[in-house]
C-alpha cells in the first residue's frame, strides 16, 4: 500500500493537519468528482496508508480509518463569481486579520510567511452573501507545468465554506463544528502563475450538519473548481458565531 507523510506544516487547528488536505491526498485518481468522509483526526508529521480499489480509496492513519473516498457527483450551488477588485477589497476586510483562533492554520492563517501556507484570507463582499479575495497560489503547490496540485485545490477550499457560514451563515452563540464530509469537482486546472478568485458561501443548516460551499474561479469568472463541506457540530470543534470572530 501506498505510504505518505503528512508534512508539519500542513497544520490548521493546533494538532491536526487541515482536513481539506488529508482530503485531497485520499481524492487523488479517482476522477474529477469526488467525496470524501472524515472520521479521524490526522496529526501532522503522521504516516498515512491508502489502499485503493475502483471505487474507493481509504485512507489510515496508525491502522485506524480516517477517511474514506469515492467518486461523486457534485450537485453546483455556486453563485456569480467576483471581479477581482472587489475581491481584493473583500480580502481587507478579512476578521482573521484582527482576531484568528488558529493564526498558523495552512489554508487561511495570516502568520504563515508566503510560500509556507496558502494565505487565503475571504472577506465579506459588499452587497452579497458570499465572502471572497483574490489568490496567488505560492509556487510550492504547483506541479511542473505551472498548474496547482489537486490535494492543495482541496485545502484551499476547506477554510472558505467555513468563512463563508462564519460571516453570512447565521451561526448559534455556540455553534462549534468539525469537517465531517467534503466533496469537490475540479471543472478545469487552476493555473499556479495566475490569480485566481475564491469564493465562500453558506447553503443550509440540517439538524447537526452545518453545509457550506466554496469555489475557484479564473479572473474572468470561468468555474474552475467548486467544493461543498458538510460540517458537524461538536463541542470542541471551529466557532461559527460570527461574534467569537469579530471578537478583537
Amino acid at each position: 500500500m501506498p505510504e505518505f507523510d503528512i508534512d508539519k506544516r500542513y497544520e490548521g487547528i493546533p494538532g491536526v493537519s487541515i482536513g481539506g488536505y488529508v482530503a485531497g491526498l485520499a481524492a487523488k485518481d479517482l476522477g474529477p468528482s469526488v467525496a470524501v468522509t472524515l472520521t479521524r483526526a490526522v496529526p501532522p508529521g503522521s504516516t498515512v496508508t491508502l489502499e485503493r480499489s475502483e471505487s474507493q480509496v481509504l485512507l489510515r492513519v496508525d491502522g485506524q480509518l480516517a477517511a474514506t473516498a469515492v467518486p461523486s457527483q457534485l450537485e453546483t450551488t455556486a453563485p456569480g463569481s467576483v471581479a477581482p477588485e472587489a475581491a481584493e477589497r473583500a480580502a481587507d476586510s478579512y476578521l482573521g486579520f484582527d482576531h484568528h483562533f488558529f493564526p498558523n492554520c495552512f489554508t487561511c492563517g495570516p502568520d504563515r510567511s508566503p510560500g509556507d501556507g496558502l494565505r487565503i484570507f475571504p472577506g465579506p463582499v459588499d452587497g452579497r452573501p458570499v465572502v471572497a479575495t483574490l489568490w496567488r497560489p505560492p509556487p510550492s503547490v504547483w506541479l511542473t507545468d505551472r498548474t496547482v496540485a489537486t490535494e492543495f485545490l482541496w485545502a484551499a477550499l476547506d477554510c472558505p465554506a467555513i468563512w463563508g457560514h462564519v460571516v453570512h451563515g447565521g451561526a448559534q452563540a455556540d455553534d462549534r463544528a468539525v469537517s465531517g464530509r467534503l466533496e469537490l469537482h475540479q471543472h478545469a486546472p487552476v493555473r499556479g502563475d495566475a490569480p485566481s478568485i475564491v469564493v465562500g458561501w453558506p447553503i443550509e443548516r440540517q439538524g447537526r450538519k452545518i453545509f457550506a460551499g466554496a469555489a475557484i474561479f479564473s479572473e474572468s469568472g470561468q468555474l474552475l473548481a467548486e467544493a461543498r463541506q458538510t460540517m458537524i457540530l461538536t463541542q470542541n470543534g471551529v466557532p461559527l458565531h460570527l461574534a467569537a470572530w469579530a471578537r478583537a
